[in-house]
């Protein structure tokens, strides 16, 4: 790589673009008022106004609302009665769960799942050993002639 001896605008004195082209094309910002959200209290004040009426939002600058922090979530796996009265006979092919008579057995545990929702019908009856559920999820399940039974909850 060769060294160039005589700086580049030594060479280009007297030259109007000093090898950049129009003079335009060797500017930076400084041409466009600024980079990013510079300026919108001062020369591009009704350029911020629009953007917020086009927006529908009070605030012309800054942050507002609430973002949930990710970490502090409850992570956990739910299946709907509905899902389950469909697929049980299915676990009972996978020996995942059991048929006693008429009655299904199956611990939803097992499954990875901790929590029953209560969306859809259940025609089937069927004992359920779970975690979490719902109110209208186990009043489902014992309409339909089933039990459901919450590991960890006290006894009374």
């Amino acid at each position: 790589m060769t060294v160039r001896k005589t700086r580049k605008v030594r060479k280009q004195r007297g030259s109007r673009s000093h090898g950049y082209g129009v003079i335009k094309d060797h500017k930076g910002k400084g041409m466009k008022g600024g980079s990013g959200k510079a300026g919108l209290f001062s020369h591009r004040w009704l350029q911020a106004i629009k953007q917020a009426k086009k927006e529908r939002r009070p605030n012309i600058t800054g942050k507002y609302g609430f973002i949930r922090p990710q970490q502090f979530l409850k992570k956990y796996g739910v299946i709907n009665v509905s899902q389950l009265n469909a697929s049980i006979d299915t676990l009972v092919d996978q020996e995942k769960a059991q048929k006693e008579g008429d009655v299904y057995v199956v611990d939803l545990s097992v499954l990875g799942i901790k929590k029953l929702l209560a969306q859809g019908e259940v025609t089937k009856p069927m004992k359920i050993t779970v975690e979490m559920a719902t109110d209208r999820a186990v009043s489902k399940i014992e309409g339909a002639g089933g039990t459901v039974t919450i590991i960890g909850e006290d006894e009374e």
